[in-house]
């Protein structure tokens, strides 16, 4: 029977499968798409970069609108942005085209992120939404894996052009079944009428808490970490290294096993050593992850493979990174969920560029300079986990203090 959570599931999954597959997809047609354009190993980097800054370009507009008017007619101009992109990156015949596609597709999918996110806790109650999030996170490691796959399998027997081909598609069918299907889910009583200074009240509440700025840099700097090994490893381990195409996928691929596996087991170790434990952990994996691959990358800086274990560790902990914070960052201002969720998706695409700009800055043909950025990276945002657990505990106990004081005062 295909109940509302079924439904709402298949929905925000049709809304997201593009918007993800589109950074992946076509990450080993780099070395190719290099040829191609006559452009160096930070040029073709920039694809990626300027794709994440018309994300978070987009995203702080896409939130307040649609808290106002609702999700539905903004999701749609989302898509179709996104559509126009990815038919002129298909064609488009030099590169400064090609850029300037990725930047529209990024101006769309940036969309897609903020409504679908904003979507999942306007259907659920917070509960129900943990647990919806939970199974996107299992639904969508399984099309990321099988990304970077399909991408150098097309690539390798078609063409670099056959990658975008394929998002093009993707986004044609995501924009058909949320126009056609797609029925508004923010009720009339919870909008909020566009208001400036209401808006900019928002805005400001919601970028002067501390806890909102922790959470997201947690989740920022491990994404973008992950994000920059997997843009330099595609042209590093081909040209540099020696890895075959047709092998390079597979070397994306066991990262993005590794987030699954840890996917799969989330829940249930969740319930059986709490949040807190598993935060430990995951901060921990993240560490080790972060540390080994400078270590890996003094031991053989010429093997991809070494590095590659490290990344797995480090991406692992970061799945149970992202599905402990993300719900609880999302669920700091319940009353704003549209600006929340449109500057926690800004803020870390921003980042995230920021971060793969500048390791397309320092890449040098050698795996320092990525190994560097990402034991930084762990390091930071290993730091941001002990600062706010720290302070959520303390007032925890603050808390739990002021109510015994009160009933001892009653009794």
């Amino acid at each position: 029977m295909f109940t509302k959570e079924n439904k709402y599931l298949f929905l925000i999954t049709v809304i997201f499968i593009a918007a993800c597959i589109e950074t992946d997809i076509y990450l080993p047609a780099f070395p190719d798409m290099m040829n191609f354009f006559s452009v160096s190993e930070d040029k073709i980097q920039s694809l990626l970069t300027w794709n994440f800054i018309g994300m978070c370009l987009s995203c702080p507009f896409y939130g307040p609108i649609s808290d106002a008017i609702g999700r539905r007619t903004p999701l749609n101009f989302a898509l179709a942005l996104f559509l126009g992109g990815s038919l002129i990156t298909l064609f488009a015949s030099s590169f400064d085209f090609m850029l300037f596609g990725r930047v529209l597709q990024g101006l769309g999918s940036g969309g897609c992120f903020t409504l679908g996110t904003a979507v999942i806790f306007d259907a659920f109650d917070e509960e129900k939404a943990m647990k919806v999030t939970n199974k996107l996170n299992t639904i969508i490691p399984f099309i990321m894996a099988f990304a970077p796959m399909l991408g150098g399998y097309l690539n390798y027997a078609f063409g670099f052009r056959s990658n975008f081909l394929t998002i093009t598609l993707f986004v044609l069918f995501s924009f058909i079944v949320c126009f056609f299907w797609f029925d508004e889910t923010l009720t009339t009583e919870k909008k909020i009428k566009l208001n400036r200074k209401k808006l900019l009240e928002d805005f400001q509440r919601v970028l002067f808490s501390s806890n909102f700025w922790q959470i997201n840099l947690v989740i920022s700097l491990v994404f973008g970490g992950y994000l920059a090994f997997l843009a330099g490893a595609s042209v590093l381990f081909v040209i540099e290294l020696g890895v075959s195409k047709e092998a390079l996928p597979f070397f994306q691929a066991s990262l993005l096993g590794a987030w699954l596996v840890a996917n799969l087991v989330f829940n249930r170790l969740l319930t059986k050593w709490g949040a807190r434990s598993l935060k430990k952990i995951a901060t921990c994996l993240v560490l080790i992850g972060g540390v080994g691959i400078p270590l890996a990358a003094y031991l053989d800086p010429s093997s991809p493979y070494l590095a590659t274990q490290f990344m797995m560790i480090y991406s692992f902990g970061s799945n149970w990174l992202f599905g402990l914070y993300f719900p609880e960052g999302m669920q700091l201002f319940p009353d704003i969920k549209g600006v929340s969720a449109s500057l926690f998706t800004s803020i870390r695409l921003f980042l995230v560029a920021l971060i793969i700009g500048l390791s397309s800055f320092l890449y040098d043909k050698t795996i320092y300079p990525i190994a560097g950025l990402i034991f930084g990276l762990s390091m930071i945002a290993s730091l941001c986990v002990f600062l706010y657990e720290r302070r959520k505990l303390a007032n925890t106990a603050s808390l739990e203090n002021t109510q015994a004081t009160a009933a001892s005062s009653q009794n």
